[in-house]
């Protein structure tokens, strides 16, 4: 079921360093894509070939589309779907803002460091010791868990989000805001450094960028480079999606172009990633691509539907609603008129959610701030490091908006 919001309710999104887009977008209209839990839902209807419709109805239209992490429950039914009413895509049609125009007012946003939450370490490091069962008993290789972090926020979120994007300069960040109904709203502020899939029309290469492996920044990338475990990663990841691609591609031009680079984000952490390129066939749309490739791999685990429905069992063990990733793990996509797309992974992914305030389109008048955070898990890993790696991983909240973090 397709619900379109309040026309020009939520007026911009704002994208930073995701592909080549416009910098600032005005919102024609918002609509929420939902699945069957949704008792307005029709059980019947398929979230994607809604999605399709809407882009297909227009054509000379700009998209921002956020594709949310249960959604995978939807392409994949043997996935459970945690108890959600988080929509599985957020599709807005939009049109480029004049660059005369693009500065922001500066409505004020405050948060609140003193009241940070996260898990006790004990809870993550048991999920990991129960993943690991499951890797000795051969259902998985790997699986990716994660755990919220959260504070109380107030006020402008695009306010927020110009903030974090000076201060980090995203490879993948994006920032779009939306009411469910009028009581709640929602913000979405991704400074990802991961690409998931790029579609270039001129050349008709999809490409997708998987990464796995971290380190701080203050350490050799070398150690990285040369860490047996992250390789192994990365490998099992980079065989999945070129599996995954290999459904919507022209047999044979599947190819890994670059199996293995160490890139550094923000002077925060070095991150390993790979390359995998393919020629899409001519019948497959944005529909068939996301349905073969999404969710991406890097955040589930190998296989991957297995991975998921351990994924579900483990963080459903957290404390209520708390298992819920919404939109972290999803993707954000820049879709352009002339077909071509860029699409993120939404890691390091600020997810508000509140009460609508009057001062402005994107402000809350009370709310909460989720950040989530996870590690991959493989056979030799160790707990309490990967219970580590998502601090790591979380520092930037701590460089950024001076939250403490053990």
């Amino acid at each position: 079921m397709t619900t379109p919001t309040a026309t020009n309710q939520i007026h911009r999104s704002i994208l930073s360093g995701l592909g080549s887009r416009a910098s600032h977008l005005h919102i024609l209209d918002t609509h929420l894509i939902r699945n069957a839990p949704d008792p307005e839902s029709d059980p019947e209807s398929d979230p994607l070939s809604d999605l399709q419709s809407l882009i297909d109805q227009h054509p000379s239209n700009h998209w921002i589309i956020t594709l949310a992490y249960n959604l995978a429950s939807t392409i994949e039914p043997t996935v459970p779907r945690p108890d959600s009413t988080f929509p599985d895509i957020i599709a807005q049609r939009a049109r480029p803002i004049d660059p005369a125009q693009q500065e922001l007012p500066a409505h004020p946003y405050s948060i609140d460091p003193t009241q940070t939450t996260l898990i006790p370490m004990h809870t993550y490091t048991h999920m990991v010791t129960r993943a690991k069962e499951y890797i000795a008993a051969g259902d998985i290789y790997q699986v990716n868990l994660t755990h919220p972090i959260t504070v109380p926020f107030v006020g402008s979120s695009q306010s927020l989000a110009q903030h974090l994007f000076t201060q980090t300069a995203p490879a993948q960040g994006s920032c779009i805001c939306f009411d469910t109904n009028p009581h709640t709203r929602h913000a979405i502020i991704s400074l990802s450094p991961e690409s998931f899939l790029t579609y270039s029309p001129s050349d008709n290469v999809l490409t997708t960028t998987p990464m796995k492996g971290t380190s701080p920044a203050s350490t050799d990338p070398a150690l990285l480079y040369h860490s047996e475990k992250d390789r192994a990663e990365l490998n099992m990841i980079t065989d999945l999606m070129r599996n995954d691609l290999t459904r919507i591609s022209i047999p044979a031009s599947v190819k890994v172009t670059n199996p293995r680079q160490i890139t550094t984000h923000h002077n925060s952490v070095h991150q390993a990633t790979a390359t995998i390129t393919s020629t899409p066939k001519p019948s497959a749309n944005l529909a068939d691509i996301l349905r073969a490739t999404f969710p991406p791999g890097s955040i589930t685990g190998a296989p991957k539907v297995r991975a998921m429905q351990i994924i579900h069992e483990l963080e459903s063990q957290l404390h209520p609603h708390q298992d819920d990733r919404g939109p972290y793990c999803g993707s954000t996509l820049a879709l352009d008129p002339d077909g071509s797309f860029h699409a993120s992974v939404n890691i390091r992914t600020l997810h508000i959610q509140g009460t609508p305030s009057p001062a402005s389109p994107d402000s809350f008048e009370t709310a909460t701030l989720t950040y989530r955070t996870g590690a991959g898990i493989v056979a030799d890993s160790d707990p309490e490091s990967e219970w580590r790696e998502t601090l790591t991983k979380a520092q930037i909240l701590e460089s950024t908006l001076g939250l403490k973090l053990p």
